[in-house]
């Protein structure tokens, strides 16, 4: 039986940004998806969003607490911290926050966040295999 122990590896570093901006929001009407496409045209990719059950204040509940609204998303945007005021501003615009009962925004600094880089490699593979 032997004795020895595996080599050492070195813990890998992982880069920390402290540049980064989280725009969340919610819209009570739907519509992240047409928001997330205006958005993918001015190069911006890091967003995500997702159906949630809600509805806006004042508005009537429907028997047994349920929302009488199922279209309700709350989406996510990150952002540098140079692009953040102009991509804040450009969404409030795009889905008219300023009428009442759309939705509502927030924006904050991500205390962390790791850059999300493709290895070595893949974009060749990928490049073959779509051929």
């Amino acid at each position: 039986m032997s004795t020895t122990l595996p080599a050492k590896h070195e813990k890998p570093v992982v880069p920390n940004l402290s540049y980064t901006w989280m725009i969340s929001g919610i819209l009570y009407h739907g519509g992240s998806d047409l928001l997330f496409a205006e958005l993918h045209k001015k190069g911006i990719n890091s967003c995500h969003f997702y159906n949630v059950n809600g509805h806006p204040i004042g508005q009537r509940v429907i028997a047994g607490g349920l929302s009488g609204s199922f279209d309700v998303e709350q989406f996510y945007v990150i952002v540098a911290a140079d692009q953040a005021d102009t991509v804040f501003e450009f969404i409030y615009e795009y889905t008219e926050m300023s009428k009442p009962n759309i939705g509502m925004m927030s924006m904050e600094r991500l205390v962390r966040s790791t850059p999300n880089e493709i290895p070595k490699g893949i974009a060749e593979e990928a490049a073959l295999a779509a051929s």
